[in-house]
């Protein structure tokens, strides 16, 4: 049905074949490099000629078009197959109404013949266009009969002559094709062989042709090897070297007339086992060892380091003849990347040695960002300290802004921002910060300011000096009462010796004194007994008296005291109530010193309430081990700033006070392994906790 047409396709197929092999054959070798590219070209203007000569069955064009493409794909490869194409497609454009299914067979005609390309070498030209074609031909059928939905009455028969005449189009093309290439090679040998019964056919044209294009690849193949930045060695199958360039010279030191005609392992020395197994196996697989790294020695016995690439040479039969090496020197290169790799093993090791003293630190370290506006914005990095400090994970301090952990009106932030305003890149403040748990800290942080990749940061290192502040003032209480205990010595040797003589003379005068002197008299022994008790707490400060515990009432002991104080109190209008919650146990302690204690307290409560009220007394048991005392009035009250020195040698709030009562207080509850604390407000009152343990 349609077998006229193509028998008009095939013939014309078959002719320009042929004529390119004539082209070919007479074209002058200056221009292979430019033939794939041409091919392409020369095969898509075939098939665009063969397109005119198409012809048509039931709206399906047939014609030979894609076999010009499958020939240029096999022996241009895909490359020029691909100009071959898309010139195709063009033109198809140009030529037909329906080139969309050209264009649609010609492009999944070669998504599915790429597979070919891995097992290529498994099959010969031959098989291997009629591979694509079979392709080809299933492609053209599903998207014609199936996809297009074309009506077709006879699909069967003109199909099978369309793949008829594309089979054996192939064959005819690619059986002239191989026979050019047989003659071809049989021209090339006896263009080597020089022998005379050649010489006649030298000198035909052909043979010239030949001749000159052997003579241009030889000269192209000449400027490679001499020109090339890299050795190249080239051997025969024994290792025999053949041919040297002038880089293999510089590389191993031996000049070429030294080592042409040797065979390579043989002066490989030290490595010529390991030069000898690389040959054999190229020799045994025929195929290319690429880029392995290796060790050579040059002629000097000095070593160098390589990546060599061994590759097999084949001749016109496919027969291994010889092996080419490219040696490249990567002796800087290996150099430069064992410096790298120190440089990045001593920048990671410290980096670890940084990120290790970074988290371990004792003392909290942040890294903030600072904002246009001098403020923290936001936590860069922060260790493990700075987590446990502020009350937060690692992860919650970067995702917050700053202000939401550390306020911006708090003392520390505004301090901060105040030295980054005056341009201070270094400084150390201390200040005082209350955390998320409620805890009021003192602090001692230095800043470190600094730009990270265009950004300004602060280094922040916060040290927690409450426990040091606190050490440091029990030191200077200590440093006080040491002065105190050598005053006291000194008050001992120097005022109480002449006070017993002043009172024993006051005595004997006494008896002989009249009346008025008498009044005089006792005034004047009430001064001496008010110097000598002065004296005695001077003295219990300075050598303390030993004392004995044993288990007493304290509430019994609180009643006393206050009976004996009730004269004092009810002359200013002052009630003294007591109240005991619970029953109280007896209490392991020395009665005296805390009958002392309770007297000291009572009196200043007293005294700090000139215009009378109430001081109640509460007793009461804190748990199984401990009891509590509690004692507030209702007086003048103490300010926030003076509390805290109460208690400090020589430290009184009242007029005629020496300091030395709260202090001796102070003293007996630490030696009983109690606590001792004083809270009051001004106009308000005053609060006194005592904690003591029961054993």
């Amino acid at each position: 049905m349609i077998s006229s047409g193509l028998f008009v396709n095939l013939c014309i197929f078959s002719f320009f074949v042929s004529i390119m092999i004539a082209i070919r054959i007479f074209l002058l070798q200056r221009l292979a490099h430019k033939y794939k590219w041409m091919s392409g070209i020369y095969a898509s203007i075939v098939s665009a000629i063969l397109m005119v000569y198409s012809v048509t069955y039931q709206q399906i064009t047939y014609d030979l078009r894609f076999l010009p493409l499958i020939l240029t794909v096999l022996y241009f490869g895909y490359r020029a197959g691909a100009v071959a194409g898309i010139t195709m497609a063009v033109c198809s454009i140009y030529l037909e109404s329906h080139w969309l299914l050209t264009i649609l067979i010609l492009i999944f005609t070669f998504l599915f013949s790429l597979p070919l390309i891995r097992y290529r070498k498994q099959f010969s030209l031959l098989k291997q266009s009629l591979l694509c074609f079979f392709i080809h031909f299933i492609v053209h059928v599903l998207l014609t009969s199936y996809f297009w939905n074309t009506p077709i009455q006879s699909p069967f028969y003109s199909e099978i002559e369309y793949l008829v005449f594309g089979i054996l189009g192939l064959g005819v093309a690619v059986a002239t094709i191989e026979f050019y290439r047989k003659f071809y090679a049989v021209a090339e040998e006896a263009a080597y062989a020089g022998s005379d019964s050649c010489k006649d056919e030298e000198d035909s044209f052909f043979v010239r042709i030949m001749k000159k294009e052997l003579e241009y690849t030889k000269e192209q193949l000449e400027s490679f090897i001499n020109h090339h930045m890299d050795a190249v060695i080239i051997t025969d199958l024994e290792g025999r070297i053949l041919r040297v360039n002038e880089a293999y010279e510089k590389v191993y030191g031996w000049k070429s007339h030294e080592v042409i005609g040797e065979k390579y392992y043989d002066i490989a020395g030290a490595f010529s086992e390991d030069v000898h197994e690389n040959i054999k196996k190229t020799v045994a697989e025929k195929e290319a060892i690429n880029r392995v790294e290796v060790v050579r020695a040059r002629k000097d016995g000095s070593l160098v380091d390589l990546r060599i690439t061994i590759s097999p040479i084949f001749n016109g039969k496919d027969e291994l003849v010889g092996l080419s090496g490219v040696c490249v020197d990567i002796s800087e290169a290996k150099k430069a990347k064992e410096e790298l790799d120190l440089l990045h093993r001593r920048l990671k090791e410290s980096e670890l040695k940084y990120r290790t003293l970074f988290e371990y630190a004792n003392d909290a370290i942040y890294l903030l960002e600072i904002g246009s506006d001098h403020f923290p914005s936001r936590f860069v990095e922060v260790n493990e300290a700075g987590c446990k400090r502020l009350g937060y994970t690692r992860e919650e301090l970067l995702s917050m802004p700053c202000h939401d952990i550390i306020p911006r009106d708090s003392d520390i932030v505004q301090k901060t921002v105040e030295e980054i305003r005056n341009g201070n890149l270094s400084f150390t403040l201390q200040s005082q910060f209350t955390f998320k748990s409620g805890e009021i800290k003192k602090l001692e942080y230095s800043g470190k300011l600094f730009n990270i990749e265009n950004k300004k940061v602060l280094l922040i290192v916060s040290r927690d000096r409450t426990e040091y502040l606190k050490t440091e003032e029990l030191l200077q209480k200590s440093e006080k009462l040491a002065a105190v205990g050598q005053l006291a010595t000194a008050i001992a040797h120097e005022i109480r010796n002449p006070l017993t003589a002043i009172k024993g003379f006051m005595q004997l005068l006494t008896e002989k004194a009249s009346k008025e002197e008498l009044t005089y008299m006792n005034i004047i022994s009430s001064e001496i007994e008010r110097i000598e008790r002065i004296t005695n707490e001077f003295m219990s400060v300075a050598k303390p008296q030993a004392v004995t515990f044993q288990s007493i009432d304290l509430q019994l002991l609180i009643q006393q005291v206050i009976l004996l104080l009730q004269p004092q109190a009810t002359m200013k209008n002052i009630f003294i109530e007591l109240n005991s919650y619970g029953e109280m146990p007896f209490v392991y302690c020395e009665s005296n010193q805390m009958k002392q204690v309770f007297i000291n307290i009572l009196k200043n409560a007293i005294e700090a309430m000139p215009s009378g009220g109430e001081i109640k007394v509460e007793l009461r048991k804190k748990d199984n081990n401990h009891i509590h005392i509690q004692i507030i009035d209702e007086g003048v009250g103490i300010s926030k700033e003076r509390i805290k020195h109460l208690g400090e040698p020589f430290y009184s709030i009242k007029e005629d006070g020496i300091g030395l009562g709260l202090m001796i207080c102070f003293n007996i509850i630490q030696q009983h392994q109690g606590t001792l604390s004083i809270d009051s407000e001004v106009n308000k009152g005053t609060s006194v906790e005592i904690c003591l343990p029961l054993e």
